[in-house]
């Protein structure tokens, strides 16, 4: 009886051992690309997780490791589609719906970004980033009513994102709210005094309200800060003299 049992283990623990063996093999290809990912050898990145992806195609996380790769070698269309695998493998994988919106926003989807966004924050209603960049796609679509909503849940989560307050305002000058758009930009310099975009939209909503002092104050503050905006502040003056 003795006999026998040996006889029945061995050629059990002969199928489990290669077995044990690919697994290591992935996990290993697995942890190298996360390493080149780190190191920000994303050719390299690429190439674990494709050893990875062919030893063991239901690897959620190898597909997510060698999205990120891609995304930072600019193949956005190679990132998404492994963001989708990833989606397919585990549905409810916050991580890649955020990612994948960011990257649709980047192509102008502004339309599938905001789908994403809207699980992302249905997975985590405290996201405040999500609620954010969700109301900027809102934006760019010029459904300003969803972009405020956004911006003002994300101010509700984050008071100290100051971002927020920022788009906010831009988004209320869109809706001819330029008055309101003025505390929003100012709240944001109370926020953050050192960032001249800020400067820059509360004076061309000065500029709309006619208060020209105030809007060459803060034009000259941005230029102060950041004289790269120089450019933008020129063309909004020579916007706003063409209107009058």
């Amino acid at each position: 009886m003795i006999h026998y049992c040996r006889c029945v283990f061995i050629p059990i623990l002969l199928f489990i051992m290669p077995l044990c063996a690919h697994a290591q093999e992935v996990l290993s290809d697995l942890k190298t690309g996360d390493i080149r990912l780190f190191q920000d050898d994303y050719v390299e990145a690429i190439a674990a997780y494709n050893k990875a992806i062919e030893r063991d195609g239901k690897l959620w996380k190898a597909y997510m490791g060698r999205a990120t790769a891609y995304s930072k070698i600019g193949n956005l269309t190679g990132a998404i589609s492994d963001y989708t695998t990833v989606l397919q493998l585990s549905s409810q994988n916050i991580e890649a719906y955020y990612s994948r919106a960011e990257l649709y926003r980047l192509r102008y989807e502004f339309e599938k970004a905001i789908a994403d966004f809207s699980q992302v924050v249905k997975f985590d209603s405290t996201n405040a980033k999500a609620y954010m960049q969700r109301g900027q796609a809102y934006h760019s679509i010029e459904d300003y009513k969803r972009a405020l909503d956004d911006f003002s849940r994300t101010i509700e989560i984050d008071f100290y994102l100051t971002d927020a307050y920022f788009y906010r305002g831009i988004t209320k000058i869109a809706d001819s709210n330029a008055k309101s758009a003025v505390d929003d930009f100012t709240k944001a310099i109370e926020l953050q005094s050192s960032d001249g975009r800020y400067f820059k939209e509360r004076g061309f909503a000065y500029l709309i309200l006619g208060e020209w002092k105030a809007a060459d104050a803060d034009f000259k503050k941005a230029l102060e800060l950041d004289p790269v905006l120089k450019p933008s502040i020129d063309e909004m003056q020579e916007l706003f003299l063409n209107r009058l």
